[in-house]
């Protein structure tokens, strides 16, 4: 008996003993506004968020990535292309689940999760002596920060600036905060010229717009996906309702959208619209305007850079070609791609 014990002791100390106390170490303050101590020198990340994945392959991080989320391939359609070392790790979790013990395997320095993982997660986690940093990437505050579906006084302002604070943590924790810096001046620059273009449009001319997600899900307002429409120039007809959400068939009718968008990751959903019945009465679809997003538009609830640097830009481009008529995607995806994934972009436009 005496023997066994020693042995579970033994194993248990093996599985933590890397976590325990990292030679030298400084305090961050995550977007949970949790204060948590990171190892000054972070080599093994462990990662349960697609969006914080995202960002780790840009930074030129993914060589220190040792754990992924098990749904990283269907959220992010693509990105083993320029990360092909990520096909084949180990999946010890996802966004609101996690096997500690296969974490603790890994011997991470830090595990990044979701701000909307459950509490209890993250506490069974950090209980184990495991490092666990929030990432949003929305500048949530008190009881916002934690929610899925969030609730801002301004949800152009929160992504924006939760966005940049996401990126440049990221970035420090990983060493790697001058690259995240240059993510951040790129997207925002991108960002500005549309915003110029689409300035002048009155609201009475701007276009209708509707995200398709299966099931007749979409997103309303809270979301980043409404903030890429407006600064598409464009108007979420669904901004009415909040978060991720469903909704019947009649709304969509009564909103009568003049363009339909469906994610890249979503695609089978334009098939579905295409061929179903009610559909056939709305806007969008009699003028033939739907369209499924590449994968660098990246329109979903949470921000990610090439968002503001290609997304918003592609969006404004479907939406009013003629302001749009000297930019030619296909370059503007090659160089943020060329500059931040080390390749050029090689999906549809």
């Amino acid at each position: 008996m005496t023997l066994r014990c020693g042995f579970v002791l033994s194993l248990m100390f093996a599985l933590t003993w890397p976590l325990m106390a990292p030679a030298s170490a400084r305090t961050i303050t995550d977007q949970l506004n949790r204060t948590v101590t990171v190892p000054d020198h972070v080599e093994r990340i462990v990662v349960l968020q697609h969006q914080t994945l995202d960002i780790l392959v840009e930074l030129g991080a993914a060589d220190k990535i040792v754990g992924v989320l098990r749904t990283w391939q269907k959220l992010i359609p693509g990105l083993d292309k320029y990360a092909p070392a990520l096909t084949g790790l180990p999946m010890p979790g996802d966004l609101s689940t996690v096997n500690v013990e296969e974490v603790l395997k890994l011997k991470p320095d830090v595990v990044f999760v979701t701000n909307y993982a459950p509490p209890a997660m993250i506490e069974q986690m950090s209980q184990a002596g495991l490092t666990v940093v929030a990432i949003s990437l929305s500048k949530g505050e008190g009881v916002e920060a934690p929610k899925l579906n969030p609730t801002f006084a301004d949800d152009d302002a929160a992504y924006g600036e939760g966005l940049k604070i996401g990126v440049q943590l990221i970035g420090d924790i990983v060493g790697k905060r001058e690259r995240a810096d240059a993510i951040i001046d790129y997207a925002f620059a991108q960002r500005k010229q549309v915003e110029e273009r689409v300035a002048s449009i009155p609201d009475a001319e701007r276009v209708r717009l509707y995200m398709a997600n299966p099931d007749m899900n979409t997103y309303g307002s809270g979301k980043y996906t409404g903030v890429i429409m407006k600064r598409s120039g464009g108007i979420n007809v669904a901004a009415g309702v909040r978060g991720a959400t469903k909704v019947s068939m009649e709304d969509v009718l009564a909103w009568n959208p003049q363009v339909i968008f469906v994610q890249d990751r979503y695609a089978p959903v334009a098939d579905e619209i295409l061929k179903g019945a009610a559909w056939q009465h709305v806007d969008a679809v009699e003028n033939k305007r739907l369209y499924i997003t590449p994968e660098y538009v990246k329109p979903w609830g949470y921000p990610l850079p090439e968002a503001l640097a290609l997304g918003e830009l592609w969006m404004a481009k479907k939406l009013y070609p003629e302001r749009f008529a000297d930019i030619d995607m296909q370059k503007q995806a090659d160089a943020y791609y060329q500059q931040f994934y080390g390749q050029a972009y090689t999906g549809p436009n």
